[in-house]
């Protein structure tokens, strides 16, 4: 189980692309994460260098096609362990970089932000999120009861994608009946549901 959960860290946190490249500006001694970035250079350069080595999907691939299908996926993939179907009910970084982030607030004045940076602080949620599901729940048979998200208007302004968060989740594992915050929130576009964050309450 520990090997499984290491391989899952690394395969989240090197998914879908090399490593993007980083300004003198970013590198800068002092910087923290969610720090705004500066002036130095324009977003419009820091979304390319985001995007470079990337693929543009014109699409989410994968998911679900309703965020109730997406959390029962989520439920079941967890009984049965599997690290790989939960992984790719992620956000991809390149569907981050070419489908949401463009409709982000972060993308504009005056919250401007390097999205490398965001995808470096959703990778590490992601991957500290998932990883005490696993050890949580990993293996425990659970049915969705219900699930609720709220609409995440803050983040995403504009665009056909829409944000769900956060999300609670009504449940049976056994004889119990539970609600617990088991992921953070859920992107929708084009008919298609994925997690964009699996940050949880425990």
């Amino acid at each position: 189980m520990r090997n499984k959960l290491i391989w899952l860290v690394a395969l989240l946190a090197g998914a879908c692309s090399s490593k993007p490249a980083v300004s003198s500006a970013d590198s800068a001694p002092g910087r923290k994460p969610g720090d705004k970035i500066d002036s130095i250079l324009p977003m419009t350069e820091y979304v390319r260098r985001f995007r470079v080595g990337v693929d543009a999907p014109a699409a989410l691939r994968g998911g679900a096609t309703t965020r109730d299908a997406l959390a029962r996926d989520y439920l079941a993939a967890l009984a049965r362990r599997d690290t790989t179907a939960l992984a790719g009910m992620l956000v991809s970084r390149g569907e981050l970089a070419w489908l949401i982030f463009p409709d982000h607030r972060y993308a504009a004045a005056p919250y401007e932000l390097d999205p490398a940076i965001l995808w470096g602080q959703l990778t590490h949620a992601n991957s500290k999120g998932l990883t005490r599901a696993m050890q949580r729940y990993g293996g425990v048979p659970m049915a969705l009861l219900a699930l609720e998200c709220s609409r995440d208007t803050l983040q995403l302004t504009r665009g056909p994608a829409r944000l769900w968060g956060p999300c609670t989740v009504r449940y049976r594992a056994g004889d119990s009946t539970l609600t617990r915050r088991l992921f953070g929130s859920i992107l929708e576009r084009d008919g298609r549901a994925k997690f964009l964050s699996y940050a949880n309450e425990f």
